[in-house]
């Protein structure tokens, strides 16, 4: 029962991984990993330990071009931040938590920018990584849905309606 989260979170980064034939289409594609880590260590922290987040950084580095250990070292990044401020927002409503996601993502996101940048050396565009940024806060909620639909259907002893 303890891996549902991780297995629906690496379900969920297959089928946004699928091969897009256009290269600008690929800077749309939202990091449905940011989303479903960010999620289930809000609402199962417990159930997402560092080691299913190292799973799907690992996962994202191999997938995208980014350093080896970049994208790994933020998803657990991302679980520390998180579970600190799980003690505040835990119970809160479905937009506080996306407002709170829009700041933590677009904090790693900068964030990332800035370590591709020095990693390069070369300054990365910065309008792609935001066109990133904005298609990720798109589809949070159909990401989130899915999410409770797992949660609901495959974790029953704590349903929740958002």
């Amino acid at each position: 029962m303890h891996r549902i989260p991780l297995i629906a979170t690496l379900i969920l980064m297959f089928i946004f991984f699928m091969p897009i034939n256009s290269v600008r289409l690929n800077y749309f594609r939202p990091t449905v990993g940011v989303i479903c880590v960010y999620y289930w260590t809000l609402k199962r922290g417990y159930m997402f330990s560092y080691v299913s987040a190292f799973v799907v950084g690992l996962l994202m580095d191999v997938y995208s071009s980014s350093p080896l250990g970049l994208n790994i070292v933020f998803m657990m990044l991302l679980v520390s931040v998180i579970n600190w401020l799980a003690r505040y927002f835990q119970s809160a409503s479905f937009n506080v938590c996306w407002a709170l996601f829009a700041a933590v993502e677009l904090g790693q996101i900068l964030l990332k920018w800035l370590a591709l940048t020095i990693y390069f050396g070369r300054l990365v565009v910065l309008s792609e990584v935001m066109i990133s940024y904005f298609s990720t806060l798109m589809f949070y909620p159909l990401i989130v849905c899915l999410n409770v639909w797992v949660q609901n259907h495959f974790l029953p002893q704590e349903r929740i309606n958002e």
